[in-house]
């Protein structure tokens, strides 16, 4: 069964079971959300919010103010053992051979907030070993954290999901090896390029979504994406039998989104084997 948003915004028709993509403002969207229905958040907000960090404001000061609300709603709607898993990370400065520090500005507001860390996990793509062109001459940035956090530590944690034999060799306690090399991005990849379009850059592999997805829910959860963006954590959630909504701004993303539900056609079973 499904939920339906009070806000329903523009709908992508998508034959998916277990739930619905939304076109538009997330914030708005959320409003339409019930309180306390949610399992757990697991999504990828962009690094810089809404404008690049420039080096006059290496903490990242506007984009805490932009992240604030969403956690704010997030707060509303998840129920009191839920938890958010976001991947954020440093963001190169716009005008300096530097990084920001937004992420741990984050992680140090939303304590104060009474948020609770319950682990900080790191998540290696050995496919961004190459440093960014025309970047600065710095080590590629190879690792991104993934902070999950919730109102309480007594959370639901299903440490099974960590220990499947088929993820063991890519997770080693809080240190996470996956790439796009999985069946179900390799699909997606080739319905883009037999449609002439280029992969969605700024996507997670599917089966890092697919992991907290199964460690923070139940079947029949629901699991929301604020940021969904091509849909993997929607498309996990969906493959995991979890209820689930996502939300998205740019709608020129659709195509994206088709393919990778596309890829339910390429195969079953947890995508790390």
């Amino acid at each position: 069964m499904t939920i339906e948003l009070t806000t329903a915004g523009d709908r992508c028709a998508l034959e998916a079971r277990h739930g619905s993509y939304h076109w538009g403002d997330s914030l708005e969207l959320m409003a339409g959300v019930p309180d306390g229905s949610v399992g757990a958040v697991v999504c990828s907000p962009p690094f810089e919010g809404t404008e690049l960090i420039a080096d006059a404001d290496r903490t990242g000061a506007a984009f805490l103010s932009w992240l604030a609300p969403f956690f704010e709603q997030f707060r509303r709607v998840l129920r009191p053992e839920g938890c958010v898993a976001f991947e954020l990370g440093g963001l190169w400065l716009s005008d300096a051979p530097g990084k920001a520090v937004q992420h741990a500005g984050a992680v140090h507001a939303l304590a104060a907030a009474g948020w609770r860390l319950v682990q900080d996990f790191y998540y290696y793509n050995p496919q961004l070993l190459r440093p960014e062109p025309g970047g600065a001459a710095r080590a590629a940035d190879s690792v991104t954290p993934i902070w999950v956090m919730a109102r309480t530590h007594d959370v639901y944690y299903d440490v099974r999901a960590l220990e499947q034999p088929a993820r063991q060799p890519f997770v080693r306690g809080n240190l996470l090896e996956f790439d796009t090399s999985g069946p179900y991005d390799q699909a997606y990849e080739r319905a883009l390029v037999e449609a002439g379009l280029r992969p969605y850059a700024d996507r997670w592999p599917t089966v890092v979504p697919e992991l907290f997805v199964e460690l923070l829910t139940r079947p029949g959860d629901l699991v929301l994406d604020p940021f969904a963006g091509s849909g993997a954590t929607c498309f996990a959630a969906e493959r995991l039998g979890r209820r689930w909504l996502g939300c998205e701004l740019d709608r020129g993303l659709e195509p994206h989104v088709r393919a990778m539900f596309g890829a339910l056609a390429a195969g079953t079973g947890p995508q790390a084997d």
